[in-house]
């Protein structure tokens, strides 16, 4: 915005001077503000040093050195504070300067000359004439060489003067040499901006703890609602991927949208987790998982007088997808919805009114899905 306000005030009133204030920070041995402010003078005549108490336009130039090569900022800054930051990238320091000149005197004249100032001429400098020495005449009475007086007669020819030896001639003076040719000045070489990189924000490593609210269904004819608090490690290799591995307690109770079933369900199990650390998104990352579930799951038969509880044992395979999103502080977000698939299906039954009624069983797929935070350490 601040690039396009001096291009309009330019377009506008061309014959317009635009003040200007000039901060210049360099390493010693560089270019200086000099030859900054010749670069942009040079190239438009639209610019003039701000005079005290005049608000300006602030051309603030930061130049630094790094493995060899120059890189040079330039920020400009208009009266209302908005500004507009280029960078270029070089060999030295004077063709950085020339383009950040370039580029400054862009921002505030469209019109400015593209082409770098040319280098001083050199020219040859001009003998000096050699002139014979003039016959000295006295002066006559009116401050000039004797010369007839008005209404006088004119003088009487003066004799011819007395033959003298001839003086020995000097050498004709030799002309001075000619000037070397002006050395040829090479093009400035251009100098290629570089653009920030763009920067993708990674999942976080390290170690991390967590806590979710989780939901699964293990019988076929309900829904268990409970709770877990987890464990992950997560690290960074050479090829951008982030691979992490979790343990997590989980703890379900209850008997939520059963079908009619009166069963009360409990299951604690411990289940480790395993992300290969690649996926898809930026700041929300999705990923896929494997996870391996052991645990004891109990089930009490609530429809009989004298209710019993069968405990068995649990163990299932799965797969999920985890999506995390960085909220800040050192907190994500974490959703899992996955699959599990149990090692053994069972049925529940009863012995007392009806022999071998069948009042549960555990479902063949068990779909299970959790919300949760968690923070690094």
């Amino acid at each position: 915005m601040a690039f396009l306000a001096l291009m309009a005030l330019a377009q506008a009133s061309p014959s317009v001077s635009v003040p200007v204030r000039v901060e210049f920070e360099a390493p010693a041995g560089c270019a200086d503000a000099e030859a900054f402010v010749a670069g942009v003078l040079a190239r438009t005549s639209h610019v003039h040093h701000a005079r005290p108490g005049e608000n300006a336009v602030r051309l603030a130039v930061h130049l630094t050195r790094v493995n060899g090569r120059v890189h040079g900022e330039l920020r400009v800054t208009v009266a209302g504070g908005e500004s507009e930051t280029r960078r270029v990238e070089g060999t030295s320091c004077a063709e950085v300067v020339q383009v950040l000149a370039l580029t400054a005197a862009l921002a505030i004249d469209p019109t400015a000359d593209l082409r770098p100032p040319a280098p001083p001429e050199r020219t040859a400098p001009n003998p000096a004439p050699v002139r014979s020495p003039a016959a000295a005449s006295p002066p006559g009475p009116f401050g000039s060489p004797e010369s007839p007086a008005p209404g006088a007669a004119p003088p009487a020819p003066a004799a011819p003067p007395a033959p003298t030896p001839e003086a020995p001639r000097r050498p004709p003076e030799q002309p001075p040499p000619s000037p070397p040719p002006p050395v040829a000045v090479p093009p400035e070489p251009e100098a290629t901006v570089v653009a920030p990189p763009r920067t993708v924000p990674r999942p976080p490593t390290g170690p991390r703890v967590g806590a979710s609210v989780v939901a699964a269904r293990l019988l076929s004819s309900s829904m268990a609602l409970g709770a877990s608090v987890s464990g992950r490690y997560a690290t960074a290799t050479a090829g951008g991927l982030t691979p992490s591995a979790s343990v997590a307690f989980i703890y379900l109770r209850g008997n939520f949208f059963a079908s009619g079933d009166d069963l009360g369900v409990r299951w604690a199990a411990l289940a480790a987790t395993l992300c290969p650390g690649w996926g898809l998104g930026d700041h929300l990352q999705v990923e896929p998982c494997g996870r391996v579930t052991a645990g004891m799951l109990s089930v009490t038969d609530r429809s009989v007088s004298n209710p019993l509880t069968a405990d068995r044992w649990w163990g299932s395979a799965g797969a999920l997808l985890r999506a995390s999103a960085v909220l800040g502080w050192g907190l994500s977000l974490d959703i899992e919805a996955g699959v599990d698939f149990p090692f053994i299906t069972r049925r529940f039954i009863t012995t007392t009114t009806v022999p071998n009624q069948v009042v549960g069983a555990t479902a063949s797929v068990c779909p299970a899905v959790s919300v949760g935070l968690s923070r690094g350490l």
